[in-house]
């Protein structure tokens, strides 16, 4: 049936009918868990989830192009958030201002906001492998300029401000062409165990990366870290020439201009029973939580006055908890219930970040920082996965850039934000306020929780 307002002509288009059969799926999944039917509910949902132990990981894994594309994508992204890690302090060096650690931070993550779905349409046109290939390529080139400029003592504020926006410019392009090519290197039955693999690798990296380059930038200085992107890269871009896809998702699609397509995605998004309220969720948990990453030099040198040794300890410590909790949910697996512990995470975030902003005491900051660590993990890999089982193919590119969006470009701004009001009121009271936000957002989703759950864990009708 057609849908006045919708693109596509007089018979209705694609994004129509698989809205359509989004919300029926959710209905019937949502009739099934409450009444006569769970058994068949749970057995459509095993159509993509795999559950129950270790052995679905190596099930996914025997895949000679997953192993391989796997083997150099972990590496290169521990060492691009380690890089994070290292333009951060490098600003803090340069600069001893909140407020520029917030405007460099903005200018790597802020371009997403604008340039994902246009970024995601290009993905859901294009070749994945060539793309990854290009992208994987400017990623390489950018960080041996930082490290050759760094290493000679060549780099000011200004240089740093243009090549975190450069890179600001490209992830985008590169984070669509990851999202949509990875589930091309297993067969579609076990989709859902290589989209929380590749999640879990993904805020692995995010947790490890940073540690790592705390550790490294004092006995070796911060340009070690940005020499060790480039290495790692460099192995991972030269892998991409040997990989081919096992598996390739058609779908029947009427191109049209760019920006009706990335309309077509966002109208999906907002009409998904899940998705959109999932993503509303994401908003203001990356505004609030992940820009404390960005702080933690102010805390490491301005509220305990430990110095880079003291930063490499906090992030550690964020590190720790993340690979806990990337463990914990590698094992669990994307199955029934993956909702509430996302859920969860909100509540939980919100409660120990007002915990670690106002403790006075380094050892039970790093407590607490390990709590954050593995709930930012969980959150992160949670909802990728959540948005990678309930997407149709059609939209994988345009819905998982708008989750690139959030989750890269909220906590820009948020940076910003938290930054200003730190200026003002003192990092700790910054961060506290902003874990409040966290569990008022966490009591609004809450009345929810059964509608989110039936649209999110039933597999989507492509």
């Amino acid at each position: 049936m057609h849908r006045p307002g919708l693109a596509g002509g007089g018979g209705g288009n694609a994004g129509d009918r698989v809205l359509a059969g989004d919300a029926a799926q959710a209905r019937r999944h949502d009739r099934g868990a409450r009444g006569r039917g769970p058994r068949r509910a749970a057995r459509g949902d095993r159509r993509l989830i795999r559950t129950g132990s270790w052995s679905h990981v190596v099930q996914a894994l025997r895949h000679r192009d997953h192993r391989r594309f796997n083997a150099t994508l972990f590496p290169a992204l521990i060492s691009l958030w380690g890089q994070r890690t290292g333009i951060g302090w490098l600003t803090w060096e340069l600069t001893h201002s909140p407020t520029w650690l917030g405007i460099v931070a903005a200018a790597d993550l802020l371009p997403g906001i604008f340039l994902s779905p246009f970024a995601g349409v290009t993905a859901d046109r294009a070749v994945p492998l060539k793309m990854m290939r290009l992208t994987q390529g400017i990623i390489l080139a950018h960080a041996l300029m930082l490290a050759v400029l760094t290493a000679n003592g060549w780099i000011n504020v200004w240089i740093l401000l243009a090549l975190s926006l450069l890179t600001g410019v490209n992830q985008p392009y590169a984070i669509a062409a990851r999202m949509v090519f990875f589930p091309h290197l297993v067969p579609r039955d076990e989709l859902g165990t290589a989209v929380t693999i590749n999640s879990t690798i993904f805020n692995l990296g995010r947790a490890v990366g940073p540690a790592l380059a705390g550790l490294m930038i004092g006995p070796l200085g911060v340009a070690s870290v940005f020499f060790l992107n480039f290495a790692a890269f460099l192995a991972h871009w030269i892998n991409l020439f040997r990989i081919r896809a096992v598996r390739v998702e058609r779908h029947a699609a009427q191109r049209r201009g760019m920006l009706a397509e990335v309309a077509e995605g966002l109208r999906y998004t907002a009409r998904h029973p899940g998705i959109g309220p999932l993503l509303l969720l994401l908003v203001v948990a990356s505004m609030m939580s992940r820009p404390l990453g960005e702080l933690l030099p102010g805390f490491a040198d301005e509220v305990f006055a430990r110095g880079p040794q003291g930063l490499g300890w906090l992030l550690t410590a964020m590190g720790v908890g993340g690979l806990l909790g990337a463990i914990w949910l590698t094992g669990r697996a994307p199955g029934k219930g993956l909702t509430n512990v996302v859920l969860s995470t909100t509540l939980v975030m919100g409660l120990a970040l007002p915990a670690f902003a106002l403790v006075e005491n380094f050892s039970m900051a790093l407590g607490f920082l390990v709590i954050l660590g593995f709930m930012l993990v969980v959150s992160g890999t949670g909802t990728q996965a959540l948005m990678q089982m309930a997407v149709a193919s059609a939209f994988r590119g345009r819905v998982m850039s708008l989750y690139s969006v959030v989750f890269r470009g909220m906590p820009a701004i948020g940076a910003i934000v938290l930054g200003l009001v730190a200026e003002v009121l003192g990092l700790g009271l910054a961060v506290a306020g902003a874990g409040v936000i966290c569990v008022l957002a966490w009591a609004a989703a809450l009345p929810r929780r059964g509608t989110l759950q039936a649209a999110l864990e039933a597999p989507p009708e492509d």
